[in-house]
């Protein structure tokens, strides 16, 4: 629930030209299951991609685009491909007052999602005020066999009931940043 909320919050902050939504927050406490990976930390073969573009990263060729009208200090999309691979990586980069968020998502080349990583840095009193703190979280959603499990920062599996609505919002935040974008697969 204080994710969700941490979320929104940031959202809220970040997104002042976004279209409005209609969000229903529940007033009782989720229950959250974590379960730990057990085989190894790459249990999710999704997870072999992250490790794989840190490793090549260098043969695959960035386009940059910047984005405006997502956020109050802007952002970047940079579309990294390589003909060598059969998946592309999308970073996105927004930034404002009061936090920033870094998503990134490794798609194939039709751009169905495999694994995403979003990282939000909530400022607790916008940057330009002294002595600001951040707070950082990291989350992974995976796609994989039609099904969507999300993970934490550690890479252990959350199961709980707002699975579905994270996939939601990592489908839309994705469909606004680049619905006016042609992105090179």
């Amino acid at each position: 629930m204080t994710r969700t909320i941490l979320t929104f919050f940031i959202c809220l902050g970040l997104f002042s030209c976004s279209v409005k939504q209609s969000e229903t927050e529940s007033s009782t406490a989720d229950s959250v299951e974590i379960t730990t990976l057990t085989t190894d930390r790459h249990s999710d073969k999704n997870f072999d991609l992250i490790d794989d573009f840190e490793k090549s990263k260098s043969t695959f060729r960035p386009d940059t685009f910047e984005l405006f009208n997502h956020s109050t200090d802007g952002g970047q999309l940079i579309a990294y491909h390589t003909k060598d691979k059969d998946y592309l990586v999308l970073e996105i980069w927004l930034f404002g007052e009061t936090g920033k968020i870094h998503s990134t998502y490794w798609t194939d080349r039709k751009l169905n999602f495999k694994i995403i990583k979003r990282t939000d840095f909530v400022y607790d009193k916008p940057y330009y005020e002294k002595d600001y703190k951040v707070t950082e979280t990291t989350e992974f959603y995976s796609y994989s066999d039609s099904s969507f499990k999300r993970y934490n920062s550690d890479k252990q599996e959350i199961k709980n009931s707002d699975n579905s609505e994270s996939e939601v919002k990592v489908k839309k935040f994705f469909a606004d940043i680049t619905k006016d974008i042609e992105i090179v697969k």
